[in-house]
């Protein structure tokens, strides 16, 4: 037997009316009502960034010793921002992504990255770190540390404008200084001169002595390497040897060198954040230890454009002196983020399906609307089978 349902030959106008009011009162509900909802992993997002912020009151200790902080360029007075220039000043540095970098909060945003790569206990993870942005450097490695993973870094002295470009406090000395005070359980493998080929080729004579000697009093060798290749080969086999048969679960890249990231064109073709895989079209003869590595791969986080990936988590841009409390732990999107009412949402959906049902799909509606104006335009309800 078939199935006799009832509809109106037209839907009223006051019935289109009604829907409507209902949607938009529901939508105007949603949009209201929306509450404040904990990130996922909130609590190990917590620990990290104060892990970081214990890391950056030991820098500020050093650095007071050795040199003053110019409020200038150095707001919030962290000591993890450099000077404009110095004799181990590679490249040109952007002074807002500097201030940005100094907020321990950027080791939740390495937790979230690292969680979304698929990280966890006893994982090993790659990461070329450079002077250039030494707080971002910290909480990479703690974020790592406090996964329970372990980090594999290797690390380049020389460093941009306003980064760990003070000759007596470079980035491997504060390395070295937070191992030695237990707040670090790793140091970097390696490390080498930096700077233009890796070799330090844009500094001046006396520039590649200090950084030399910065390595050396940090316990390190620098890195040889005569080419851009033997450059990204000698890493490579550093960490695959350092990784063992385990291999690597993820490479964290830090700033902008070019062994790292794979030249201005490497740096450019992957997108700042996490990369699960290689990016469409990338050229075949790119090489770079993050383009090898995301070739075979291997999850990879790129933490550049700073920026834009403070933006992306809710963290505070360039902040200044009256804006400390923006940097404390816990504060941004990153840990907590205003998110819809999900069961207000699905009551709403419900009702405007329900009306929809009831004045197009049967005669309830025309029922409960009929009168002397609608039952002329919409006609008496007739059989649908």
């Amino acid at each position: 037997m078939k199935k006799v349902i009832w509809r109106p030959k037209a839907v009223s106008r006051p019935a289109l009316g009604l829907i409507a009011l209902l949607s938009a009162v529901g939508m105007l509900m949603v949009e209201q009502f929306r509450v404040d909802r904990q990130q996922a992993y909130h609590q190990e997002k917590i620990e990290a960034a104060q892990m970081a912020e214990r890391a950056f009151k030991v820098v500020y200790d050093a650095r007071m010793g050795i040199e003053e902080i110019v409020p200038e360029f150095d707001p919030l007075e962290t000591g993890l921002i450099g000077v404009v220039r110095s004799s181990i000043t590679s490249v040109h540095g952007v002074l807002p992504s500097k201030q940005t970098s100094v907020n321990p909060n950027f080791a939740a945003v390495m937790v979230d990255m690292l969680k979304r790569a698929g990280v966890k206990e006893g994982d090993k993870v790659g990461v070329g770190l450079s002077g250039s942005f030494p707080a971002l450097n910290i909480c990479t490695l703690v974020a790592i540390e406090s996964l329970g993973a372990e980090p594999i870094p290797i690390s380049s002295g020389a460093a941009s404008q306003w980064g760990a470009n003070l000759p007596k406090l470079m980035w491997v000395d504060m390395e070295k200084l937070l191992y030695e005070q237990g707040i670090l359980e790793h140091r970097s493998i390696a490390a080498s001169i930096g700077g233009e080929e890796d070799r330090g080729e844009n500094l001046s004579p006396e520039g590649r002595i200090e950084v030399q000697n910065g390595l050396v009093r940090c316990g390190f060798d620098p890195l040889p390497s005569e080419t851009f290749k033997q450059a990204v080969d000698l890493r490579m086999k550093l960490m695959r040897d350092a990784a063992g048969p385990q291999g690597l679960k993820c490479y964290v890249n830090v700033g902008g060198g070019a062994v790292s990231a794979g030249t201005s064109v490497g740096k450019k073709m992957f997108d700042e954040g996490l990369n699960m895989r290689p990016p469409l079209r990338m050229p075949p003869e790119l090489d770079g230890v993050m383009p090898r590595l995301s070739r075979q791969g291997i999850p990879v986080i790129n933490i550049i454009n700073i920026v834009d990936l403070a933006e992306r988590f809710g963290l505070p841009v360039a902040p200044m002196a009256d804006q400390r409390e923006l940097v404390e732990v816990g504060q941004g999107a990153v840990f907590e983020a205003i998110d819809y009412n999900k069961p207000l949402a699905f009551g709403v959906l419900v009702v405007i399906v329900a009306s929809l049902f009831g004045f197009i799909r049967s005669d309830i509606g025309f029922r409960l609307l009929q009168g002397g104006h609608s039952r002329k335009q919409a006609g008496h309800p007739e059989p649908m089978v």
